[in-house]
């Protein structure tokens, strides 16, 4: 009798790491790039000044005017396994017809087998990619738009392991392309408000027969103000709001499901059970409990004479239990050569070291 292991740990390792966006595929593009960012708390949606932007808000590249470029490398979720790891490359170009940006992000889960009999009949290595381009106009001296379109490729193993174990004709890699818009508007110097939604596109699917799974869709609302500013010192205060939509099917809801209670909400976050009288409490609606499903990032950034940056954020992904604070920081050199850390090991619920190292660098 064959015995037969597929260590496929991609899709198990993300459905425990991102519980609340189980219901889409494709669940790397949901990682956040970028050092600076992370520490900020994930919140990076009205900031996007260089070549994260085509990530976060495409249309943050329209309000620059230096050439950047963004590599970043992360070793992923160490406490998990070996040999994971995360890539990002970006760049930001502008031009007399708007400012053109691409991405390349990469993640490998590490080494996969299958086994028959105790001994390895197949090793392969799991990997996520997306390859995207992006354009942004500025509208006015304050407002600019921007769109991205992505192509994305994910294997998890090769054609003729699904056909020997699985009896499949084909499968085991699934491929997409989706559609990224951002908006970006500053109200003076000081105020900006970003909103951008990603992962519009058909969903993957991996096996000639198997269902199709929705790609990530996500809304982000982003909000910075300077709070701080002179020859010495600079203070960034940066907000996120995410939503990850996947799964809902609205000709299926009930009326009930647009009743939004906020003091159900706000009980469901605290506890299930009433302390006082131990009484179960009200159960959420679908949309309720979507918007409990929101998550929420903010961060502060402290500059020094635009050659030391600190930061220290605050991630919450209440149903996916990520929570706890981010932080970081940077060097600047010559107002151009940027090397960045960003730490997030305390969001996750399980011991892990993760962090991110970034370079950058405006011309």
């Amino acid at each position: 009798m064959k015995k037969i292991i597929l260590l496929i740990t991609s899709i198990f390792t993300f459905v425990l790491i991102f519980s609340t966006a189980s219901q889409a595929g494709a669940v790397f593009l949901l990682i956040y790039p970028g050092s600076r960012a992370v520490s900020l708390g994930n919140s990076y949606t009205a900031i996007s000044d260089d070549a994260l932007a085509p990530y976060y808000n495409p249309a943050g590249m329209g309000l620059q005017e230096k050439r950047d470029i963004v590599l970043m490398h992360a070793p992923w979720l160490t406490g998990l396994g070996e040999g994971m790891y995360y890539e990002y490359l970006s760049a930001v170009i502008p031009t007399n017809y708007g400012v053109w940006g691409g991405s390349i992000i990469y993640l490998t889960t590490g080494e996969m087998s299958a086994e028959e009999n105790n001994d390895p009949t197949a090793i392969w290595n799991t990997f996520d990619l997306a390859i995207n381009l992006s354009y942004s106009y500025r509208i006015r001296k304050d407002l600019s738009v921007g769109v991205s379109g992505k192509f994305i490729y994910s294997f998890l193993a090769p054609d003729w392991i699904i056909q020997r174990y699985m009896g499949e004709e084909r499968g085991g890699q699934g491929q997409s392309v989706a559609l990224d818009l951002g908006f970006l508007k500053k109200f003076g110097e000081k105020t900006s408000l970003g909103i951008s939604l990603s992962n519009l596109g058909p969903g993957l699917k991996y096996l000639a027969d198997g269902s199709t799974d929705d790609l990530p869709r996500t809304l982000r609302i982003g909000f910075a103000q300077t709070i701080i500013e002179n020859e010495l010192n600079k203070l960034l205060f940066t907000t996120d709001l995410t939503k990850v939509i996947a799964g809902i099917k609205l000709d299926s809801l009930s009326k009930e499901d647009f009743t939004f209670e906020l003091t159900k909400i706000i009980a469901k976050y605290n506890r299930d059970v009433d302390p006082v009288t131990g009484d179960t409490l009200p159960q959420l609606s679908l949309l309720e409990a979507e918007f409990l499903d929101t998550w929420l990032g903010a961060g502060f950034e402290y500059t020094y004479y635009n050659l030391l940056s600190l930061r220290l954020g605050y991630f919450l992904d209440y149903y996916g239990q990520r929570y706890g604070f981010t932080f970081g920081g940077g060097i600047i050199v010559k107002n151009s050569f940027r090397l960045d850390l960003g730490i997030d090991s305390d969001i996750y619920s399980f011991p892990t070291t993760n962090y991110r190292i970034s370079i950058g660098f405006r011309w």
